[in-house]
């Protein structure tokens, strides 16, 4: 039964979607939302107000680990500037003058990282060397930007061949074997991945014609000192054992993340004391405040909306409500599944629409159980196998934390390559629509 703090919930998201829409901040909706939905779950302002900064709190604890490892990229970044260790790193990289080029390579590059250590890893570490370079020679990291986001999150993480995190969330969820989940979800990933390729190539192609995305410059030489070749070698080595660690001793998610940015800070320090010496002292400090005051900056608003999104998930109705139960968004997606005739069709549009719901705290993790619930149980109905009708939930809401939200994966990617969260998502909403409608049309011929 829907409850008036679940009509308030579904009263924001529009009022947010629609912010959205017409080109608005919507963190402002965020917030008055919070303390709304807290005053019809709790029916007092004491208790909306504990609501509201419990919200926070949560999104706060859920994404700390991500501030600090951008903080030390952005500082990390600064200090190759400074030192031209950037200009060695990727003196290959700055004969690539198209965005044909640019687009493709780097997205290919991001893709594979992703296989091999997760999308938060991953960008961070092409972030770190790629993107200071391509803004110094003249390219917009805006194109750089899209192609990380669908070639990441999107393409790498919804089918997660390698690490299995998703498909191990959607088996668990839903008791089919990972191996089958695999099996069905390889040709569905490839296709709507490369389709959403294809069309977020085609957006950025044509928004060259309006603004310049990939300005031509004169490419230069630069001479190098010792302390610009030691620098450049030292971070070369560092992230080469880096990924050859994670990969061989098979860390995953957040450990991987957390050597990621342990090892970053590792190298700021020693790259800070080879070229500051005895100012070392002070000049350190600015490098992590520097980056941290960036990060947190980037971050801030994202918080408050990734806290009002948490309060429809599971761990919200537990940690901010203080209910028992699955949350709002699965008991929205309850709701519509039991309002509409059923056939394989309009079941996966309800997969569908149920994982977006779950994906709209960010994170495209928290759709996969609902989803792949819902898949579950529908599928009994109309006598059909479940695991396409899963696989699809899985894709679709990995795709919408990837490049729907801008307080998703867009975040993350927006803060490495230093461009506006909410344009990245804009820019990249025709290659999403082009994954989900794809994804949908394979499943529903293959189901």
């Amino acid at each position: 039964m829907l409850t008036p703090g679940h009509w308030t919930f579904l009263i924001f998201v529009i009022l947010i979607i629609t912010a959205l829409a017409y080109r608005k901040q919507p963190v402002i909706a965020a917030a008055i939302g919070l303390f709304a939905v807290g005053l019809m779950q709790e029916y007092s302002i004491s208790g909306a107000i504990q609501v509201s900064f419990r919200a926070v709190s949560l999104a706060t604890r859920n994404l700390l680990s991500v501030i600090l490892l951008i903080g030390m990229v952005v500082a990390l970044s600064d200090l190759m500037q400074k030192t031209k260790a950037d200009l060695i790193l990727t003196a290959p990289l700055r004969k690539l003058r198209k965005p044909v080029h640019i687009y493709w390579i780097g997205g290919m590059v991001m893709w594979g990282l992703t296989l091999l250590l997760w999308p938060t890893p991953a960008v961070t570490l092409l972030g770190a060397v790629l993107v200071p370079t391509f803004k110094k020679i003249g390219i917009n990291p805006l194109g750089i930007a899209v192609s990380l986001t669908i070639f990441g999150e999107g393409l790498g993480l919804s089918g997660d061949f390698i690490i299995q995190g998703a498909p191990s969330v959607l088996s668990r969820a839903t008791g089919i074997s990972v191996a089958k989940i695999l099996q069905v979800s390889f040709p569905l990933v490839l296709i709507s991945g490369l389709t959403a390729a294809v069309i977020g190539y085609w957006t950025v192609f044509r928004l060259t014609k309006q603004t310049v995305l990939f300005e031509p410059v004169e490419l230069y030489e630069a001479q190098y000192n010792s302390l610009a070749k030691v620098s450049a070698g030292l971070i070369a080595v560092s992230y080469a054992l880096t990924v050859f660690a994670i990969v061989w001793w098979q860390v995953r998610g957040e450990a991987a993340s957390a050597i990621t940015g342990g090892v970053t800070l590792l190298v700021i320090t020693v790259i800070s004391i080879l070229k500051d010496k005895n100012k070392v002292y002070s000049t350190f400090v600015e490098y992590i405040k520097n980056g941290l005051k960036f990060s947190m900056g980037v971050f801030a608003p994202v918080v408050i909306m990734s806290g009002f999104f948490f309060m429809g998930t599971q761990a919200g109705a537990h940690e901010i409500l203080m209910l028992n139960g699955s949350g709002y968004f699965a008991d929205f997606a309850t709701e519509i599944s039991t309002r509409f005739f059923l056939n394989k069709w309009n079941i996966g549009l309800i997969i569908m629409i149920a994982a977006i719901l779950g994906a709209l705290d960010g994170s495209g993790f928290s759709a996969i159980p609902l989803a792949g619930g819902i898949a579950v149980a529908l599928s009994q109905v109309v006598h059909l196998p479940a695991v396409q009708f899963a696989v699809l939930g899985q894709v679709v809401g990995i795709w919408t934390g990837a490049a729907l939200v801008p307080w998703g994966f867009s975040a993350v990617t927006a803060a490495v390559t230093g461009v506006e969260a909410m344009k990245l998502a804009r820019i990249s909403f025709p290659a999403y629509l082009a994954a989900i409608f794809a994804a949908y049309f394979w499943t529903m011929l293959n189901v």
